[in-house]
């Protein structure tokens, strides 16, 4: 049977994906927009905290509407006990930016991806990209339920790097990070997001949608072994000082997630016909909160550049937009570095690691 056919194809359908095939739709209403995901959305997975920038990238994608209407959480406050035992409360009303929000990211997700297929993407849930090899100008993507050949592809499969090497890309592994999460209902909140160092690494707490929580650990995955069993990981929660109020005695655990979360980029950032967008492009570390807005903003460069491809513009594009990725990342490693250093007073490996 003839092969499927489309102008672009985004591999992934988190937010860089869902981004990039909106923004494409928007920007090339002409042109055959196809977007596939693994997954379905269905699974619970962590990465809940949306800056308050992200209303400007909302809008521009022209999910805005539905979004308000979503109700997620309002993130009113950062709480934090980092470069000392001292509290430090830093409240939207302040910030030029606004309040944030705290996500169910799988409805999130899926606000995102629906989107895309009402502004006229086609969307397929649960089609896995085994392969992708060169064809002619384009690309010949083998799927688990056929082939699609695309002018250009938008490769945002998160931190998924098994596309690599049909690319032709190098993952470059910036620093090692695992978080070790766990989700919880009958657990509600205030509406803010609260981070502790501590000896091991440092905790995350957020209140989610449906009076549910989500607390995580992030430490080096050879130190954090020992997190994998319950009994040591409400142990160190036990011993913090913000968090552990956090869970009242009703709280009941759902669910369970462990993952990688240490910073990785991939060069090039893009190839012929081809770009990264999101966690593919450059995967950060939580510490630094920027990983759903820079999903959302990568996945809108990453159709402008995949569009100026397919119009003939395939050098420009490549370099433009590996220069802007360049200079992202460069101010992301100096801040993160700085942060960290803030918070190195105890004479532990996770801490040593970071002077």
């Amino acid at each position: 049977m003839p092969s499927e056919q489309a102008d672009f194809v985004v591999i992934g359908g988190g937010p860089a994906g869902a981004a990039a095939a909106l923004m494409l739709r928007r920007h090339a209403p002409g042109r055959r927009v196809a977007l596939f995901e693994a997954g379905r959305h269905d699974l619970i997975k962590p990465g809940e905290v949306l800056a308050g920038v992200a209303q400007g990238l909302l809008r521009q994608l022209g999910v805005w509407t539905p979004f308000v209407a979503a109700a997620f959480v309002e993130n009113r406050a950062v709480v934090s006990a980092w470069a000392g035992e001292a509290l430090d409360e830093r409240h939207s009303i302040f910030s030029a930016q606004g309040a944030g929000w705290q996500l169910d990211r799988a409805r999130f997700d899926r606000l995102l991806v629906q989107a895309a297929a009402a502004a006229g993407a086609q969307v397929r849930l649960g089609s896995e990209v085994r392969s992708a090899v060169r064809e002619g100008e384009g690309w010949r993507l083998n799927l688990t339920d056929g082939d699609i050949i695309a002018s250009a592809v938008i490769w945002a499969t998160g931190r998924s790097w098994r596309l690599a090497r049909c690319f032709g890309a190098k993952l470059r592994v910036h620093g090692h990070l695992a978080a070790y999460t766990r989700f919880f209902d009958r657990a509600p909140g205030d509406c803010r997001m609260v981070v502790e160092a501590r000896p091991e690494g440092w905790w995350y707490s957020a209140d989610l949608p449906d009076r549910r929580r989500v607390v995580a650990c992030l430490t080096d995955p050879d130190l954090g072994n020992e997190l994998r069993d319950p009994k040591s990981w409400y142990r160190a929660m036990a011993a913090t000082q913000l968090i552990a109020p956090l869970l009242p005695p009703g709280a009941r655990e759902t669910a369970t997630v462990v993952k990688s979360a240490g910073t990785a980029t991939v060069d090039p950032a893009a190839g012929e016909r081809w770009v990264a967008a999101g966690d593919s492009l450059f995967a950060a570390d939580p510490l630094s909160s920027r990983g759903i807005v820079h999903a959302l903003r990568s996945g809108i460069l990453a159709a402008y550049a995949a569009s100026d491809m397919v119009d003939g513009r395939d050098e420009l594009a490549r370099t433009r937009y590996a220069m802007i990725a360049s200079q992202g990342f460069a101010d992301y490693a100096s801040a993160l570095a700085n942060h960290y250093a803030a918070a190195a007073r105890w004479d532990t490996a996770f801490w040593q690691r970071r002077c």
